[in-house]
């Protein structure tokens, strides 16, 4: 099986947090289920779920085989260059079973210009 979690900063801010989880209920939605039978969020601070909460769920689910992570983050500041990669890390050290890959953050994303200059 495998997941797909998204991972964010996390916010003060209720509806911002919200955000995420309504991209990823859409994301569930539209996606062939052959590329991912879920897709969960996380935040790194400040909001619930953890990313190292829902990581440790999932790796702990038998039927888990690869876990795809993706930093909905515009730039690779230490979050995406260091926190990230080493809460991975660590998690892999008792998992080597399970498959670990992490997209580019969003900001590296193909066609991110076209898609600030279709919303201006």
């Amino acid at each position: 099986m495998k997941v797909l979690i998204i991972v964010a900063h996390g916010s003060k801010i209720q509806s911002s947090n919200d955000e995420i989880k309504n991209i990823s209920e859409n994301i569930s939605n539209m996606i062939d289920k052959s590329n991912y039978q879920e897709v969960k969020y996380a935040f790194l601070e400040l909001a619930e779920p953890s990313f190292k909460d829902v990581l440790e769920t999932t790796v702990n689910n038998p039927l888990i085989k690869e876990i795809t992570v993706f930093p909905y983050f515009l730039a690779a500041g230490k979050h995406v260059k260091s926190d990230i990669p080493e809460i991975i890390d660590e998690c892999k050290i008792n998992h080597n079973d399970i498959k670990f890959n992490i997209l580019s953050h969003f900001g590296k994303c193909i066609g991110i210009e076209d898609l600030i200059i279709s919303n201006s």
